[in-house]
């Protein structure tokens, strides 16, 4: 075996009877496994099966819920009814196929029952709804604002809870699981009764700390009582509530004191998570507590975010209450893993999107190829579709929830000589594929550097979220390891592919940017998108978007007063970007909706910050002209208005770039179409594209 540079990560731990091949633990994230019934689907093992596969020592299911309206949103998976063990069997027997234990996260929604989509995204008739929760709480006593107004659970129901969780582990022992995680933390209903943010009872189920644990050591042990010793229970649990509205969240000291309680009602393992109001609403994310920009009081989080260990603190918190291993999670990465372990701050380490990103992480570790490990990019699209019950995607892992369409993918019939014209994320990813599926490939870029635009985004958004640089390095490693000749500083033209003689041509050449319909675009403020992206070509080339976004923070060529006039995706980022740098932005867009084409996770808190910062925000424009002194517009009333400016900057929409392909048809028996050359889009699209033609060869 190669020696791994992470020993501690990949040392064994006997957790009960079970033997964990190392501390790696696969946490409990969706996986669009369910159907809207909650029934397995039969993509499901699929997805399980290559988790498992990749290598972790520990398997988590995403939440399960013990009774229907137990449910976070739709689709989930459901075990109320024996009728869903057969499903749930199909699952645990995938992941059993590669000697990886199991346990089935169950849980009860509460407070966050949904019928519509995830958690506080609720939609419908939300007080019909009637989450169930410790207390009845008006929208004013909530901790932080929620659409569903919860409703206090008597002690009969109390009973029923309890009987709930316990049938759901039986059934999860009927259906081969190892054991199960009982679901109390987030914002779900065992958590309510933990915290004095949710928890206002004046029975034994309230005030004390022993008291507002009691339902969670009820459930543990008539877990245990039914189903022996060697049936392993973990509990996840808030070890710290941030950003209470009104200051009564889990403390570290009262986390701590209920998972002793846990601990000596049988339970065997514990995975300390957080949650968060307000601003600190994103927590479960925490890099997202980073964007637009971080809140002077969250300084010492910030931190925590950039060592790549933000919650293991709160861990850490938790282990020096118990004696039982502690998983720690969030944004975790391999080296931080492994300073954790070594520590001795936690016992193992659980990994959600990065195993997402590439389920080989572990196998990766364990053969001394971190480098090889496609990252995350924190992109958050995932949590997104998600969001709106959409069939989750990963931007860097087109296979992420489709992986029986891409195994079960015919073979190629032959090998064939494949040109790439193009070095975006489309192209790479095309080539990538193409390779790895035994074809000879060559790509050609007409710049020196691959990558595409996605070296200009990463100055425009930055790199201390969104990490795009490090999958574009990711892409070219794995290139020279398959073997892909790649030229650079090449026009691919209609007379070279003739001489080639390819018998296949992927075409991932990018867009053109349209000449926008504005009157004045030879004013010279004025400053279009092709302009911009020449002025930085160079700049970008020799310092990297971190060091010249960096350097732009010191000096722009750009006025002090701006108008961008294109508010989709493109024009609010780039006004995020120059009010960070100091500039008065006005944003015009002609459309009724700014920021379309943005995350809507992210679209709505982005218009918010621009316009706390003074950025003025105009939809429904029409009318746009520009002159020396600035850009004359027609509101969405129909006033006119004047908005003085030193610097324009105009957002052309993109379109297809079709040259190519007509000149091609006629040469080539074979030619895919990927990326904005076919249809602009984000990335997510156009590495899915290219990872497509990779297999349609």
């Amino acid at each position: 075996m190669t020696r791994t540079h992470h020993p501690h990560l990949m040392e064994p731990l006997q957790l009960g009877h079970l033997r964990l091949r190392n501390r790696i633990v696969k946490a409990p994230y969706s996986s669009t496994s369910a159907d809207d019934r909650g029934y397995v689907k039969d993509t499901g093992p699929w997805h399980y099966e290559a988790v498992a596969r990749g290598g972790v020592g520990l398997f988590i299911t995403e939440s399960v819920a013990v009774e229907p309206q137990g449910v976070s949103g739709s689709p989930r998976m459901q075990i109320w009814d024996d009728s869903y063990v057969p499903g749930q069997a199909s699952l645990a027997a995938a992941v059993h196929t590669h000697g990886t234990p199991i346990l089935m996260q169950v849980h009860h929604a509460g407070p966050s029952y949904s019928t519509g989509t995830l958690g506080h995204w609720s939609v419908g008739d939300v007080e019909r709804l009637a989450p169930k929760s410790a207390s009845t709480l008006t929208q004013q006593q909530l901790p932080g604002p929620r659409r569903n107004l919860p409703r206090g659970i008597s002690r009969e129901e109390i009973a029923d809870i309890v009987v709930q969780f316990t049938r759901a582990a039986q059934r999860a022992a009927q259906a081969g699981f190892d054991g199960v995680e009982l679901h109390y933390a987030t914002g779900f209903l065992v958590n309510s009764f933990f915290s004095r943010a949710w928890n206002k009872r004046d029975d034994e189920y309230g005030g004390s700390v022993e008291n507002r644990a009691r339902i969670g050591v009820e459930i543990a042990r008539a877990v245990r009582r039914s189903l022996g010793p060697k049936f392993v229970i973990g509990a996840r649990i808030n070890a710290i509530e941030y950003g209470a509205r009104h200051g009564d969240g889990l403390t570290h000291e009262e986390s701590g004191q209920i998972c002793r309680l846990l601990q000596d009602a049988g339970v065997d393992l514990i995975n300390a998570t957080v949650y968060g109001y307000n601003d600190f609403e994103w927590v479960l994310f925490p890099e997202q507590g980073l964007f637009p920009a971080l809140p002077h009081h969250m300084a010492e989080f910030g931190r925590g975010v950039r060592r790549c260990e933000p919650l293991v603190p709160d861990a850490q918190a938790i282990k020096r209450h118990v004696t039982i291993p502690v998983i720690a999670c969030g944004k975790l990465d391999v080296d931080s893993a492994e300073r954790v372990l070594q520590s001795g701050r936690a016992d193992l380490v659980a990994f959600a999107r990065a195993l997402i990103a590439d389920p080989e992480l572990p196998n990766k570790v364990r053969d001394g190829r971190a480098r090889d490990i496609r990252p995350c990019t924190h992109c958050m699209t995932c949590v997104d579709a998600l969001g709106r019950s959409e069939h989750e995607r990963c931007r860097v892992n087109t296979a992420f929830a489709k992986e029986k369409e891409f195994k079960t993918a015919a073979a190629p019939t032959r090998r064939k000589n494949v040109v790439v014209i193009g070095g975006g994320p489309a192209g790479m990813e095309a080539a990538r594929v193409a390779a790895e599926r035994g074809h000879s490939v060559t790509l050609y870029e007409k710049s020196q550097t691959l990558g595409g635009l996605v070296p200009l985004a990463s100055l425009i958004k930055g790199t201390e979220i969104e990490e795009l640089p490090r999958f574009i390095g990711w892409l070219e490693r794995q290139l020279t390891q398959l073997n892909v000749k790649v030229l650079r500083g090449q026009t691919a033209s209609a007379e070279l592919i003739a001489r080639l003689q390819p018998d296949a041509v992927v075409l991932a050449h990018g867009a053109t940017l349209q000449v926008p319909d504005v009157a004045g675009m030879d004013s010279p403020i004025v400053r279009t998108a092709t302009q911009l992206q020449a002025h930085v070509k160079w700049p970008l080339r020799l310092l990297g978007p971190h060091l010249l976004e960096q350097a732009t923070k010191l000096w722009l060529p750009l006025g002090k007063r701006v108008v961008v006039v294109g508010g989709l995706l493109q024009g609010v980022e780039l006004a995020e970007f120059l009010v960070k740098r100091g500039r008065q932005v006005t944003v015009t867009e002609r459309s009724e909706q700014l920021g379309t084409g943005v995350l809507e996770i992210h679209r709505t808190r982005l218009l918010q910050w621009l316009q706390a910062q003074g950025a003025s925000l105009l939809a429904g424009v029409t009318d746009t002209r520009i002159t020396d002194q600035g850009v004359h517009i027609t509101d969405r009333e129909g006033q006119a208005r004047f908005i003085a400016a030193d610097s324009v900057i105009v957002v052309a929409p993109r379109a297809p770039n079709t040259t190519l392909r007509t000149e091609l048809s006629a040469l080539v028996p074979e030619i895919h179409v990927i990326g904005d050359g076919n249809a602009p889009g984000m990335i997510v699209d156009a590495v899915e594209a290219g990872h497509r033609a990779g297999y349609a060869l």
